[in-house]
């Protein structure tokens, strides 16, 4: 049987104001005091990195369309902790996106740990949308691969889906 419980569990327009209120509201959840302390920051900083990538990344909207709304939850299943984010974004950039999620799926974690260190330390150019540091540390700090879909809502924008 498996034991489940909703830690967070947030639908709507995202801002600076709200994250800090959807981090409070998280660290005071029951489930979360319960969980021990190193998985704790473990989950605590892959919400950031998740609530920051929708504010960033997320696409102007799209009118309202059913199903296009930022969202975020963190549930506990049994022992484990699971996080879905998901925001629409350019459907130009989609398939960069799905690209740079396929190859750090594909890395090892000694070959994750160099990428991000190489991309720390390379100089981004000034248009350049983000160099994915997130998503490697979300990996990293998960131990798990990034599961993701990627839905056409209009010819201008796709919604992503974090798993």
């Amino acid at each position: 049987m498996t034991e489940s419980s909703v830690l967070l569990n947030y639908s709507g327009q995202l801002d600076y104001k709200t994250v800090d209120l959807l981090l409070n509201d998280l660290k005071e959840s029951g489930g979360f005091t319960d969980i021990d302390r190193e998985m704790g920051r473990r989950v605590y900083a892959i919400v950031v990195e998740c609530l920051e990538n929708i504010i960033k990344y997320s696409a102007k909207s799209s009118g309202g369309k059913e199903g296009t709304v930022p969202r975020i939850s963190v549930e506990k299943q049994d022992e484990k902790i699971l996080i879905k984010a998901g925001n629409i974004i350019d459907s130009d950039k989609a398939a960069g996106l799905v690209l740079n999620l396929e190859k750090i799926n594909a890395m090892d974690v000694t070959a994750l740990i160099v990428r991000l260190k190489e991309k720390i330390n390379k100089e981004h150019e000034k248009n350049e949308m983000g160099a994915g540091l997130g998503l490697m540390l979300i990996k990293l700090k998960s131990g798990n691969n990034i599961e993701f879909n990627v839905s056409l809502v209009d010819e201008r924008t796709s919604y992503l889906e974090l798993k």
